[in-house]
């Protein structure tokens, strides 16, 4: 009588019992392109705390100046350097407006500001990164030499000249100055993914079809072309709040009695010594601000990137 041993006669890997092969890969979950974007995304955990805080920060910025409405230009003369109230979390500065309802309405402005802005910048870059980027040759030349002039240029100074020049104070003139001058970033991203995706299989077969080139620009390039940009806009935020803060700080940007971070930060650097907290509150604001849409964009760069692995 024969011995058989069993290990030799086990069924090999990938094959049942009853000797129907088994495919290892449809075991895998199929996931779509942003459902694996959001995993990606929620790994990145300082991307998800600035997201929760930006939201929070936003939810303020609407709220409370939309329930307070005019009361962040009120002076209480009665009130000059009181305290913490529960109608003033925050105290009274000095002229006795409410500094809770004031810094709410700063960071209103200055989101408005910076979101107004990275609009104007992803649409003048995206412009002139798709057509340098797609069709190439001389006029991609010019267009990149338009940008080095650009970018050799004292930006911040460019800026205080128009906006002394077409009126100071003017929220608009402030957001056209800082779109207008820096759309140079977000230009060069375009540019780059539109070198790599116009000799792609799908767009060669788009143009054999007979598609034009705007509609091969804008159904086929821009769409796969936006991860980029999007990462440039949220980052764009926080350059745009930096600027208006600056421009305010200085005396160039939002005038009282409206308010802005940077006017808030100008007006209490007098008490420095005797109400420190007055800097604190704006400065604060300020930097959580900038960090969470710093956070955020390295968060959104790791998920949009397809080839950043997802950790089990």
């Amino acid at each position: 009588m024969e011995i058989v041993d069993p290990q030799l006669t086990a069924a090999p890997a990938g094959v049942t019992a009853g000797g129907a092969a088994v495919d290892e890969v449809d075991l895998i979950p199929v996931r779509t392109y942003w459902q694996l974007v959001r995993q990606r995304f929620a790994q990145h955990k300082l991307a998800v705390i600035a997201l929760v805080i930006l939201a929070i920060m936003l939810a303020i910025a609407i709220i409370v100046p939309t329930l307070t409405g005019e009361v962040y230009k009120t002076s209480n003369l009665s009130k000059v350097g009181a305290g913490a109230t529960i109608e003033a979390p925050l105290g009274y500065d000095e002229i006795g407006q409410n500094i809770a309802v004031r810094l709410a309405k700063a960071l209103q402005t200055s989101l408005i500001i910076g979101f107004a802005a990275v609009l104007i910048i992803a649409g003048i870059g995206s412009v002139v990164g798709a057509v340098a980027g797609y069709l190439g040759g001389w006029v991609d030349n010019l267009l990149m030499r338009f940008v080095d002039v650009v970018l050799s240029l004292p930006v911040f100074f460019i800026i205080l000249m128009i906006v002394s020049f077409f009126g100071v104070g003017d929220v608009r003139v402030v957001v056209i100055a800082i779109g207008i001058t820096g759309w140079t970033l977000a230009a060069r991203l375009i540019r780059a993914e539109f070198l790599t995706l116009r000799e792609a299989d799908y767009v060669q077969a788009a143009r054999a079809l007979g598609a034009g080139h705007v509609r091969i620009v804008t159904r086929h390039m821009m769409p796969a072309a936006m991860a980029p940009l999007v990462v440039a806009s949220a980052l764009g935020v926080a350059d745009s709040v930096l600027v208006e803060a600056a421009l305010s700080f200085l005396g160039f940007g939002i005038s009282l009695p409206e308010a802005s971070l940077g006017n808030m930060l100008n007006n209490a650097q007098e008490y420095f010594y005797a109400s420190p907290e007055r800097i604190f509150y704006p400065g604060l604001v300020l930097v959580l601000l900038v960090l969470c849409a710093s956070f955020l964009g390295d968060g959104l760069r790791d998920a949009l990137d397809p080839r950043q692995r997802i950790q089990s």
